[in-house]
């Protein structure tokens, strides 16, 4: 009987790796603590629409992400072009990945390891993720609609860095992507500085209507209702 070859992730890691220089995005929101919440309400005021990608959630809650985004088009049963848009991809920036379905895993540790090793800001599936215990445990944030055990093939037929329709919602490279325990909001790169003062001003609103209800005031008189 021929002898089992045992392959190290880190092995496979160095494999299949680029070893690109990543470049550091030229736009970064330092400090800022605004809520997915309160972007989709700025959003909202400023478009009528909530940028909202149905459905999607964290697989660990406490994990934030924002950034650009590199986007992923691809089939749920080929996990191929995930790596590449990894390869693809710059620090701080994150994977947008739009599946067929949501049966079969596009996502999983080794990804998540190699994407924490570069830098990367997060990843986003309008799909399926597996081995969320390895990934909940190196703290990388992952959002997708559903977590399944199985994975496809390293076909790598999809395509990157193309306009998607996430449920209604068209995700455009470059983009900014927002995400928080609530779930997940896109912001057309265009609109990004107008809805984050927007936001900025939501949650100043929010503050002072806290603090008059912590004085007492009933909040039918405060929302004028």
């Amino acid at each position: 009987m021929a002898k089992k070859l045992e392959v190290s992730p880190n092995l496979l890691l160095k494999k299949f790796s680029s070893q690109k220089n990543s470049e550091k995005i030229d736009f970064k929101l330092e400090g800022m603590d605004i809520s997915t919440s309160q972007i989709s309400d700025a959003l909202k005021n400023l478009t009528g629409k909530d940028g909202v990608i149905p459905q999607v959630k964290p697989v660990k809650n406490n994990l934030k992400i924002q950034g650009r985004v590199v986007t992923v088009s691809t089939r749920q049963d080929d996990w191929g072009t995930s790596l590449k848009a990894i390869e693809t991809a710059r620090e701080g920036e994150i994977i947008f990945i739009s599946c067929d379905g949501d049966d079969v895993g596009v996502w999983g540790e080794l990804f998540s390891t190699y994407s924490q090793e570069k830098g990367l800001g997060g990843t986003v599936i309008y799909g399926a993720v597996r081995d969320v215990k390895a990934i909940r445990d190196l703290n990388y944030p992952v959002f997708s609609r559903s977590i399944v055990p199985n994975a496809g093939n390293p076909s790598a037929e999809g395509e990157i860095n193309i306009p998607l329709d996430c449920g209604g919602v068209l995700v455009n490279p470059g983009d900014w992507v927002f995400g928080d325990d609530c779930g997940v909001v896109l912001v057309p790169e265009n609109l990004l500085k107008k809805v984050i003062n927007e936001a900025r001003k939501i949650k100043q609103k929010e503050e002072e209507i806290l603090g008059l209800i912590q004085e007492g005031a009933l909040l039918s008189d405060i929302l004028g209702i």
